[in-house]
């Protein structure tokens, strides 16, 4: 309804909030799956809301999501250092191996991209129309 409306007025404002919202209902509220790789190797089918947070039913998906998705652009979790630690340097929040790199499933995954370069998208783009008035 927005984006028509957008499409209507011709502004990029519109078509920015139109971006800024999709994005933060997918990142954020839409009704998802957990979709964190169990020991099994298939996907957490529990609840969750937004493609950012895990399902509360189990303790450690919300922990091996975040890790997951900081290790979608190449880069590890920069707070994984803080997290307390056993005797034997594995993390505390985690007795079992932890899942391999994939950890997320790959429809989640290319929805949060999308996401996210939305969110870029309309940043830049803002910035941009405001240097321009």
């Amino acid at each position: 309804m927005l984006g028509a409306f957008a499409l209507f007025a011709g502004t990029w404002r519109l078509w920015a909030l139109t971006a800024l919202v999709w994005s933060m209902y997918e990142l954020c509220f839409c009704p998802t799956r957990c979709g964190v790789a169990t020991r099994e190797g298939d996907a957490c089918r529990n609840g969750a809301r937004g493609r950012l947070f895990a399902c509360t039913n189990v303790a450690g998906h919300q922990q091996l999501k975040t890790d997951a998705l900081w290790r979608l652009p190449g880069r590890g979790n920069p707070l994984a250092r803080l997290r307390p630690r056993y005797g034997d340097g594995a993390p505390s929040h985690r007795k079992t191996p932890a899942p391999p790199s994939h950890a997320v499933e790959p429809n989640q995954r290319i929805v949060a991209y999308v996401a996210v370069v939305c969110v870029f998208a309309v940043v830049i783009q803002t910035a941009v129309g405001l240097a321009a008035l």
